[in-house]
């Protein structure tokens, strides 16, 4: 009895996994490779870098001051439309781009660090040879990325611009059930396989359910998860970056000479109101503004007042120098 007892236990145990293996492969079976032909249609231009093909885009004209607009995790370089075309308007040269690993950039199968994302950026601006200090926003992500670059390399950075950055008070950073499973090796491949996308989308910063079409993202967030390499991007980004208690490179951006502002939503989920405090803690001299009702998304949700602070701040950054 107690031999059939584990013969039919491993029988179940054996279909789970088959069950398991098939769910996972039907999940990505019509995932397209994203290659030249996919990319024909692509704005903006391309830049082949030593990590990978780099895409973006200018706004604005040539001659100038440049800013340099850097993304969150997800959504990619659309989410600054109406901030990119505000700045321009406002007489900059604003260049947008999307990191590897998202939108039309190359999804290359590798760690995505700090380090990573450093290089990046060092491959992006020396590569467009873009010798003078720029103006600098990040968002998100991009924010922690961005204030990264800063503190390490103060004299390429004029002025720094933060979208509610990580790096300080995050809700997903949290220790949970869901962080330790997603983190773990092949049940987090398995997890972000076969429900990433379906939680991708639902998240309710890219529905674009705002009543005001002029404050809805501008882009498709579905056009780029038909492309492999988007989850894997996501993933490893979880799995090797700190998104939160990120004192380091605060404390270092803030013994650097940087002039920064900073922007925060006070109905955020994600990078929480609090974390507006701690940046005034590693950055006294900062300037910060908390957008009372202010979601994850108050740079295109809020676009009216984030580009007003936005076109202030750069403008007299240039009146001082």
């Amino acid at each position: 009895m107690v031999s059939m007892f584990k013969k039919l236990l491993s029988l179940i145990l054996c279909g789970i996994l088959a069950a398991a293996f098939f769910v996972y492969f039907a999940a990505g079976w019509n995932q397209l490779p994203l290659n030249d032909e996919a990319r024909a249609d692509a704005p903006g231009a391309f830049l082949d870098t030593a990590q990978g093909t780099i895409h973006y885009q200018w706004y604005g004209d040539e001659g100038n001051p440049i800013v340099v607009m850097a993304h969150g995790l997800a959504i990619p370089s659309f989410v600054f439309e109406q901030n990119a075309q505000a700045l321009a308007k406002a007489g900059f040269r604003v260049l947008t781009f999307d990191h590897l690993g998202r939108g039309w950039s190359d999804r290359p199968d590798t760690t995505y660090s700090d380090d990573f994302y450093q290089r990046e950026m060092l491959d992006l601006i020396d590569g467009l040879e873009l010798q003078e200090p720029i103006g600098l926003v990040g968002q998100s992500m991009g924010g922690l990325i961005s204030s990264n670059f800063a503190a390490n390399h103060p004299e390429r950075v004029q002025a720094l611009f933060l979208l509610v950055p990580a790096g300080l008070d995050v809700t997903a950073e949290r220790e949970s059930l869901s962080r330790q499973l997603i983190k773990a090796p092949v049940v987090g491949d398995w997890i972000m396989r076969v429900f990433g996308k379906r939680v991708i989308l639902g998240q309710s910063q890219f529905e674009n359910s705002a009543a005001n079409r002029e404050n809805r993202l501008q882009g498709d967030m579905a056009e780029q998860l038909r492309y492999a390499g988007y989850l894997e991007a996501i993933l490893s980004t979880y799995r090797n970056m700190q998104f939160q208690d990120r004192g380091d490179v605060y404390q270092k951006l803030g013994s650097s000479k940087v002039p920064v502002a900073a922007v925060f939503g006070s109905a955020d989920p994600t990078v929480l109101p609090s974390s507006l405090g701690k940046l005034n803690e590693f950055l006294p001299r900062a300037e910060t503004t908390m957008i009372e009702g202010g979601t994850h998304g108050l740079n295109y949700e809020n676009s009216v007042q984030v580009n007003s602070l936005l076109v202030d701040f750069f403008q007299a950054q240039m009146e001082r120098d």
